[in-house]
């Protein structure tokens, strides 16, 4: 079921459509044999642009999904709201292992 708001989408889509160019910007150094740390630059970029887009759409999904028809007190709720958008702000590390992971528990 599809419960993003029509802005949300348009965002997405611009946000998806400028990494593509970042995308070709990088395959046209290659091309043109660029300094490597003008390309790494460029990917790092890519990286967190991509990262926004996640971001966007979690927090998305969080309000419209997992929260929508949550029944609970208005201010627990605006502070569960907050505290999901923060862990998925500034929660796991790329290559962090997940405390239920068998990585974490010893396993």
């Amino acid at each position: 079921m599809n419960t993003k708001p029509q802005s949300t989408d348009k965002d997405v889509i611009i946000r998806l459509r400028r990494i593509e160019g970042q995308v070709r910007g990088i395959q046209r150094m290659v091309e043109e044999d660029r300094a490597c740390e003008q390309m790494l630059t460029q990917v790092m970029a890519v990286r967190a642009s991509v990262d926004q887009v996640g971001l966007l759409l979690l927090e998305t999904h969080i309000e419209n999904c997992l929260l929508k028809d949550l029944k609970a007190d208005p201010e627990r709720l605006e502070e569960l709201r907050e505290t999901l958008k923060m862990w998925a702000r500034f929660g796991l590390l790329p290559g962090a292992a997940l405390p239920w992971s068998e990585e974490a528990v010893g396993i």
